[in-house]
């Protein structure tokens, strides 16, 4: 597991014994307030229903759906302790369920660790901000595109209603007659995209395109080789499908963690103004320490700078108090957010 702490933001990665990344934590300054993350417990009100189900609007600020349970009836206005199940995504508010634990002492990152797949006993490294591999793994969790061992690509594809995949053999060289390059393509193809859902969070139900010929036993192989590999990088329920007729693999996925793309991009796929600052944030202090005499500033986008003083007014304040008066926040008419040697161009 590699950490990296920055002042504003700690980002995580879980590896596996190939180096190959299977998970992701972020936690950012100011995001309590706005975010309610994964399996923390919290105090909460009663405030609608709807049916049998209920919305409650948590301490810490955010709201969350509460599915109701004949065996707990609820008042409106009633005060419970309700612990995250699955974290807010675009359009969905955060899950919570009824619970009589208090809150944990852990922080949130000992609470992803907890709760991935060897929990405590995964080693820990600590790595500065900006470190190459996590940056290569949060990368990974946004690609739309993942490259196969041995050759070949899958594509990902959230939809409304599921995540297609689809597999593209490419230039990939095999051994044997077609149906077994096809199997050894489909269970590599399997094996990843189980992995890609655990490493980018996803959920809910999905469809494997598996790649002809493949017959009954084959197709069991592939989904045997995708559930294998589910339990092996997440805690979380999946259930599948043996391929169809048509090659269809059909898969199911219980959702959790919110997904990286929610976190960090807008639905047209561009970085939020949230997203802007924190990278532009690591970004200097990156510099700052690569250069512990310059005097630095970020030039953010305008509406990247509103969002920064609306929601992280004490920035300028904790860059003074961690490096000194010599690191700037400015505004500037671009649409990135570079960082300078002053006196800056903005």
């Amino acid at each position: 597991m590699l950490v990296e702490t920055a002042l504003f933001e700690t980002r995580a990665v879980a590896m596996d014994a190939e180096g190959r990344a299977f998970a992701h934590y972020i936690a950012r300054a100011g995001e309590p307030r706005r975010f309610a993350a994964l399996h923390t417990v919290d105090e909460a009100v009663v405030r609608a229903r709807t049916g049998a189900d209920f919305f409650v609007a948590l301490k810490s600020g955010p709201e969350a759906f509460l599915r109701g349970s004949a065996g707990a009836p609820l008042t409106l206005g009633q005060r419970v302790w309700v612990r995250v199940v699955a974290e807010a995504r675009r359009e969905k508010l955060a899950r919570v369920s009824l619970t009589a634990e208090a809150p944990s002492p852990m922080s949130g990152l000992d609470l992803w660790r907890q709760n991935l797949p060897g929990g405590f006993g995964i080693a820990r490294t600590d790595v500065s901000p900006g470190d190459a591999q996590i940056a290569a793994a949060f990368d990974e969790a946004l690609s739309p595109s993942v490259a196969l061992a041995g050759g070949g690509t899958l594509h990902i594809e959230p939809a409304r209603a599921l995540i297609a995949a689809d597999i593209d053999a490419g230039p990939r060289e095999g051994k044997g007659s077609a149906a077994a390059r096809a199997l050894s393509l489909n269970r590599v193809a399997a094996e990843a995209l189980a992995r890609q859902f655990a490493l980018r969070n996803l959920g809910g139900n999905l469809v494997l395109d598996c790649v002809a010929p493949l017959n009954k036993d084959s197709g069991a192989k592939v989904r045997a080789m995708f559930l294998e590999t589910c339990a092996r990088y997440m805690t979380r329920p999946a259930k599948a499908l043996a391929p169809s007729p048509l090659g269809l693999m059909e898969a199911s996925i219980a959702w959790g963690a919110a997904t990286l793309h929610n976190r960090l991009l807008k639905a047209d796929h561009q970085p939020t103004d949230e997203t802007i600052v924190f990278d532009g944030l690591r970004e200097l202090e990156r510099e700052a320490r690569a250069q512990p005499m310059a005097r630095l500033t970020l030039a953010l986008p305008e509406e990247a700078f509103r969002w920064l003083k609306a929601n992280l007014p004490e920035a300028q304040g904790r860059l003074n108090d961690a490096f000194g008066a010599r690191l700037t926040l400015a505004v500037h008419a671009g649409q990135t957010a570079p960082v300078f040697a002053s006196p800056s161009p903005v």
